[in-house]
């Protein structure tokens, strides 16, 4: 039979187990939480070309939702089409802050910020203006978000589209009118994606056999 001095002595060494335990567990997370700090938390990852498409789509609901009443001109010269800037994009973490305070960071391999757009003239001020707010109703009732809109040498409306369907990722469209010059620029562009291992790359590091930009019907080619 075990004596009563005996008992005080196995609850002290299980309280001890206990705590080792509780500490051990302690600077495992701590260890988990520093090293997520260090390397900070990584870019999404995505289809290149699925989200160059996503966002193609994005900018042809921003302009039909302009409801322009007569089609303007393109400018092939200021638009955007389809690209990846690899040059965006750095390291998140802690390990990268003396990095990312120079004039020229690292990039970060294999990731990209996607975008897709174009430009067109031929409209004026106020026709911009009307066709704008046309688009923020007609959008925010579908659930976009406008994060800015301001009129000044011209006017920008920015919003954010709800994250729906294949290669969707977090990003922004943007419809801005440049007074003087009458272009009226509609793009849409992703926060950086890391590309899966197989996506072939060029001597940049910028994704290959991206899809080509997908125009209205109604925009009239010069």
């Amino acid at each position: 039979m075990e004596n009563g001095s005996q008992r005080p002595s196995r609850r002290r060494k299980a309280a001890i187990l206990l705590t080792g335990l509780a500490l051990s567990a302690t600077v495992v997370l701590g260890a988990v939480a520093l090293g997520r700090a260090v390397e900070g938390e990584p870019y999404p990852v995505a289809d290149p070309a699925a989200t160059a498409e996503h966002l193609n789509g994005r900018v042809l609901a921003a302009y039909d939702a302009l409801s322009l009443p007569e089609a303007p001109v393109l400018n092939p010269e200021l638009s955007l089409g389809v690209k990846a800037d690899v040059y965006r994009c750095h390291g998140r973490g802690l390990g990268s802050f003396l990095d990312n305070l120079s004039d020229s960071p690292p990039s970060e391999p294999r990731t990209a910020a996607i975008g897709a757009g174009f430009t067109v003239t031929g409209l004026t001020h106020p026709q911009a203006v009307e066709a704008a707010l046309r688009a923020r109703r007609t959008l925010t009732g579908q659930g976009w978000k406008v994060v800015s809109y301001e009129e000044f040498d011209g006017l920008r409306l920015n919003l954010k589209p709800p994250n729906v369907g294949p290669g969707s990722v977090s990003g922004t469209v943007l419809v801005a009118y440049h007074d003087g010059s009458g272009f009226l620029e509609v793009s849409a562009f992703a926060e950086c994606v890391r590309y899966p291992s197989d996506t072939p790359v060029d001597f940049e590091g910028k994704p290959e056999h991206l899809p080509a930009l997908a125009l209205p019907a109604q925009i009239r080619r010069p």
